[in-house]
């Protein structure tokens, strides 16, 4: 039996690779490479010598983190993929190789042992190793991924590679079993990084392992059996996170502002960690000595490639902070009151009623005495009955249960079990309900898929609360006047201990501002904060005659300008799923986003909490993704606060598929959350922005199509047109609106008359229409990262900064828009479109000619030249009657392997001509 194979996904704080090199003399292997700090693991997987898993099914994997909390593949978006084998020989000889590179895809159950075929270019290849040539984000990295047989001949997609030989370039047969790759090659280097084949051939043939090319025999080690050779071998495939989702408590829950951790604890995987006692991280229960008028539990961490967290605050049950712990001898049943539920799988609340579970005792499933409502007798799940212990605890007479539930919405919130058993039991831990199993994840034995879970406890201080004031990330509008915001803090004293209120600001890290008022019943303090790329802190004290008491600490504080984001799925922009789409590589942390844009009311209204803005997020989902504003609001955000100085807040309300209807202002109520109108506008009220909003970036209209019932190109204009007004009116600040032109095709039949539309759009004052029509990465509906929505957001961001920060762009930034279109020569044979702005030069591709549609006319056009403030075609034949002229451009042609160029017009910033439609010819 060979050694332990791990597969690796998700965002981890301490890998488990990382972790077991600590304990080692010596690194060896892929412990020795430092990239892998930061990437987590997804299966592992103990390789036999000789091994049978027809068509990839039933590989056993000693640990499989495909799954979220939900039973479901993990979804989150990956930015890398690394893959490393380690083999030692029976006589002791020691191989290894690694090789990293761009995710090809987001589907953690593609990234094993594959149950289907999967032969393609990787982009960014990374490779280490100790037969391997070393190269860093180097292009030619190509897998060969498929459960079947394959033959020697050159792929298409690698024609250097040889045909008469297994090696870096063969050719699946199609058939779904047969024979088995796994291999990962470098083929600018001819070289094989690592292979391992021949587990789907049959029962009892040992295995083909090797990393580099095979000295003797087939390159890419197929038929080599070397497995027979091996006392020992290790696959690990790891993945990096495309975006820092939250994952804890504190990054996602606002009201933490005002408490304090107490206990924080790494929920371990056997019940063998917690036999002696708790290990606690943090344990400040000794120093604790203020009254608490609230207590707060969360569970959070990565359960597989998911960030998963649960949060409940309620009532104070009791003044003894060792009574908040994991229990080792007390058993807590009981209700608590004002229960605050919050997570990635629970459904949220306000006011509900709650029921806690804490003990290390056995329990059975039936109901307890005057147990509460809403508990099965036959399940594990809110309400349970612990039983008196018959043995040492922990130990044979135990079994533990940390479990807070929401009665009001019969839910299991968070729980912790199985940590009071004999030190070999498996521990059981989720967020949510569980969704298979018992309910409250008794017996789940799921510990092992999460990566760093902890289990933290906080309380909240009593006797000043705080109304109005700063939380974690927040962004506090700018006055341009004075380029600073003004952070108020506003407060209820309700003990009369406190003779005084702090406040103290920092900003990174030193004291800039502190200010004292004597305590009544309600105070106000506020202090200025300069709107640049530096995180304040502001921390409000309470003074009593025994010492000063922290209220509130709220970090990362910024003040900076406010943009809006809305329209269907090019707008929510939450990636394509192409190679190298993922957009981490311009996460910054200047760029801020408040609510959660959730299609939910419930879920809407109930988050009001300040994020820092990831990229990729699930359109339409209710997991764990906050913060998420989209591939396209996260590049623009992070140029326009590099390139201005000034931290952003982007607010995207986008919704994918949805017509021009579907986000118009209910005007009766035009904050009513059951409207995508007015879930974005409460959101803006709540985050004291509305006033604040100096842009909004429209993309919306290939629903528009005119068919079953959905709005024609008139209609279109008509909502749009009022969806201008409407925002005007309630964003009071607003500037500008940016409309962007839809691309050809994304499903619709009739996208020129909409196009038309919107080039028109531009008359609009204070309105700018933005072309999509340059952008290679376009797959017919949506985009690339690098070549599509990176690409878009770059030309809004130079249109931003010359409309609202007066920055004199060196290259145009608004695309050509066609004036009029004239006869050139008296015999009607050439055309001339004269632009808006007569300065522009243009840059023509030959191509491009095939765009153009004469209508009224057979004849065609033959060829396109360009200059500066015109088109010229070049026509067919002479045209005798009256025409007119349409051009739509034409949809992307980009792929999970290529992002071929194609023909454009394009002005000396890449942006290609507006499409326009029945232009006429005059």
């Amino acid at each position: 039996m060979l050694a332990v194979a791990v597969i690796a996904v998700g965002a981890s704080l301490t890998p488990p690779v990382q972790a077991a090199a600590a304990h080692a003399a010596e690194p060896t292997g892929c412990e020795t490479v430092d990239e892998l700090s930061g990437y987590l693991p997804l299966y592992e997987l103990n390789v036999p010598r000789a091994a049978y898993w027809r068509g990839g099914a039933g590989v056993p994997y000693a640990v499989n983190r495909s799954v979220g909390p939900d039973n479901k593949p993990s979804t989150s978006y990956l930015d890398r993929v690394a893959y490393c084998l380690d083999t030692v020989t029976a006589a002791g000889g020691h191989e290894w190789a690694y090789a990293s590179f761009d995710a090809f895809t987001n589907n953690p159950r593609l990234l094993g042992v594959p149950s289907t075929t999967i032969a393609r270019r990787v982009t960014g290849l990374t490779t280490w190793g100790s037969n391997v040539k070393h190269v860093e984000r180097a292009e030619g990295g190509y897998i060969e991924f498929w459960p079947g047989t394959y033959r020697a001949t050159a792929s298409p997609s690698v024609p250097s590679g040889g045909s008469s030989a297994y090696d870096f370039s063969d050719t699946p047969s199609g058939a779904g079993t047969g024979y088995g790759s796994m291999q990962v090659h470098n083929t600018a280097a001819r070289e094989t990084v690592l292979a391992l084949n021949g587990w789907s051939h049959s029962r009892g043939r040992y295995l083909d392992v090797g990393t580099g090319n095979q000295k003797t025999g087939q390159p890419d080690w197929t038929f080599s059996q070397s497995g027979r050779r091996l006392s020992s071998a290790t696959l690990k495939v790891y993945v990096k996170p495309a975006t820092p989702n939250a994952t804890r408590c504190e990054q996602t829950v606002g009201e933490l502002a005002d408490y304090q951790l107490l206990y924080d604890a790494e929920v371990p995987r056997t019940a063998a960690a917690w036999a002696h006692g708790v290990p606690y991280a943090v344990d400040n229960s000794a120093s604790l000595r203020t009254p608490f008028s609230r207590v707060a539990y969360c569970l959070d961490g990565m359960y597989g490639t998911t960030p998963a967290w649960s949060y409940a605050s309620m009532n104070a049950w009791t003044q003894d902070p060792k009574a908040l712990g994991v229990p080792m001898s007390a058993t807590v049943r009981r209700t608590v009151a004002e229960l605050t539920v919050r997570g990635s799988h629970v459904r949220p609340s306000d006011h509900s009623a709650g029921y806690l579970e804490l003990w290390p005792n056995r329990y059975g499933r039936e109901l307890p005495p005057s147990a509460p409502p809403g508990g099965s007798a036959t399940a594990w799940d809110i309400v349970d009955n612990p039983r008196p212990a018959t043995g040492q605890i922990p130990g044979t007479g135990g079994y533990g249960s940390f479990q807070v539930h929401d009665l009001t919405h019969r839910q299991t919130v968070l729980a912790v079990n199985g940590w009071a058993h004999t030190p070999q039991t498996r521990v059981s831990a989720g967020v949510g309900t569980a969704p298979v199993g018992q309910p409250d994840w008794t017996f789940a034995e799921n510990a092992g898929r999460w990566t760093a879970p902890h289990l933290r406890v906080y309380v909240k201080p009593a006797g000043v609360d705080i109304v109005t004031g700063p939380t974690n990330a927040q962004l506090y509008p700018r006055d341009r006047a004075t380029n600073t915001a003004t952070v108020t803090v506003r407060s209820h004293v309700t003990d009369p201990d406190v003779t005084a209120l702090h406040m103290n600001v920092y900003r990174a890290g030193a004291l800039v501002s502190t200010q004292q008022v004597p305590a009544e019943e309600w105070c106000t303090m506020s202090a200025p904060i300069t709107a640049e790329r530096a995180s304040y802190t502001v921390e409000v004290w309470a003074q009593r005659p025994s010492g000063t008491t922290l209220v509130r600490r709220a970090t990362d504080v910024v003040a900076g300008d406010v943009y809006v984001i809305q329209g269907q799925s090019n707008a929510v922009a939450a990636g394509a799923g192409h190679a190298g789409t993922a957009s981490s590589m311009d996460h910054s942390p200047w760029v801020r986003t408040f609510g959660y844009d959730s299609p939910d009311p419930v879920r809407s209204v109930l988050d009001r909490n300040w994020y820092r803005a990831t990229g990729e997020g699930f359109e339409g989902s209710h997991t764990s993704v906050r913060g998420a504003i989209g591939q396209l609001g996260m590049r623009l955000g992070q140029d326009l606060a590099d390139r201005t100085g000034v931290p952003v807040a982007i607010l995207n309300g986008a919704d994918g598929g949805k017509p021009s209807t579907f986000f118009q202002r209910s005007d009766g109520r035009p904050n009513d959350p059951a409207t995508n109108y007015g879930r974005l506008l409460g959101r803006l009220v709540d985050g004291g922005l509305a006033g604040a909003v100096r842009a909004v970036i429209w993309y919306q209209g290939e629903s528009d199509n005119g068919l079953n019932g959905k709005p024609t190109a008139a209609q279109h204009n008509a909502n749009v047109r009022s969806l201008l007004a409407d925002w005007r009116t309630d964003f009071t600040g607003l500037e500008h609106v940016y409309v962007v032109q839809i691309r050809k095709h994304c499903g619709a039949v009739r996208n020129a008359a909409v196009q038309e539309v919107q080039r028109r759009l531009a008359a609009v004052a204070g309105t700018s229409v933005m072309t999509t029509m340059g952008l290679d990465g376009h797959d017919g509906c949506h985009y690339t990262y690098r070549s599509g929505y990176r690409q878009l957001a770059d030309w809004l961001s130079l249109a931003i900064r010359r409309d609202l920060h007066g920055v004199r762009p060196a290259t145009p930034a608004d695309p050509p828009n066609p004036l009029r279109a004239v006869w050139e020569d008296p015999a009607h044979s050439r055309i001339r479109i004269d632009l808006t702005d007569a300065t522009q030069t243009l840059r023509c591709d030959a191509g491009s000619k095939a765009d153009f549609i004469l209508n009224g006319t057979t004849v065609k056009v033959a060829g396109v030249s360009c200059g500066t403030g015109r088109v010229s075609l070049a026509l067919t034949g002479r045209v005798t009657g009256p025409v007119s002229l349409t051009y739509t451009g034409h949809p992307g042609r980009a792929t999970d392997s290529a992002t071929p160029a194609t023909a454009w017009l394009v002005n000396a910033s890449g942006m290609g001509l507006l499409a326009f439609d029945r232009l006429p010819v005059g």
